[in-house]
């Protein structure tokens, strides 16, 4: 399966970002909605600044929008999943709502304090340092604000229906998963929070995904489980 991550070549990112598209506006299109709510439910965040960090087509921003009062900043690094992500913002109907941003999770483009929920799914795997990621998240977080990243899919139904669709296309795509939560499993997750210097977190593990949930540390004493 394509990645997110940098191709090295103008016309090899377009075509990787084309049929990242493609399978995401299909395999995966039923996962965005579900994560949305989830995502929602999770940290009671309905309304103020949301940020996508590497959004790709921006369907989960869109689906968060579409379930919230939150206006959402799409953010990826890529500029030609940028337009992929532009074409989808139009689609739906939510330019005022959804915005796309050129951007890096290590260096985000907003001030701090200023955003109430950062969201991310799957592209914690290719960050190049996850701890300074963490520390970056924090950094624009509001003093209510909460971020929400990892990977998965919503529920086990949809883990197998995704996992089917894509081991027909991609024999090596179940190897890649187990590769990938390998990588970023509890134990190494809970080093790199260490590192960044984060106490207020939960992890989030079942048979359907692994994520993360932090906050302001400055809201250390308030973190709440609203699962």
């Amino acid at each position: 399966m394509p990645e997110k991550e940098s191709c090295g070549s103008a016309l090899v990112d377009e075509e990787r970002a084309r049929e990242f598209d493609e399978i995401a506006t299909t395999v995966f299109a039923p996962i965005y909605p579900v994560l949305a709510g989830q995502v929602l439910e999770r940290t009671g965040i309905r309304e103020g600044i949301a940020v996508d960090a590497g959004c790709g087509p921006a369907l989960l921003a869109i689906a968060i929008a579409l379930q919230s009062r939150l206006r959402v900043y799409a953010l990826d690094s890529s500029p030609p999943m940028l337009r992929v992500a532009s074409g989808h913002i139009r689609s739906s109907g939510l330019v005022r709502q959804v915005v796309p941003v050129l951007g890096d999770v290590h260096e985000l483009p907003f001030e701090d304090g200023t955003v109430d929920l950062v969201v991310s799914r799957g592209s914690w795997f290719f960050w190049n340092d996850l701890a300074g990621a963490f520390q970056e998240v924090q950094r624009v977080l509001s003093p209510r604000g909460y971020a929400y990243i990892g990977g998965g899919f919503g529920t086990v139904h949809l883990k197998e229906q995704v996992a089917t669709a894509m081991k027909s296309r991609y024999p090596e795509w179940e190897e890649g998963v187990r590769e990938r939560m390998r990588k970023n499993n509890p134990v190494r997750v809970r080093e790199e929070f260490d590192k960044a210097g984060i106490t207020a977190f939960r992890l989030i593990e079942d048979e359907s995904g692994f994520w993360a949930m932090f906050r302001n540390e400055g809201s250390s004493l308030f973190f709440q489980d609203k699962s």
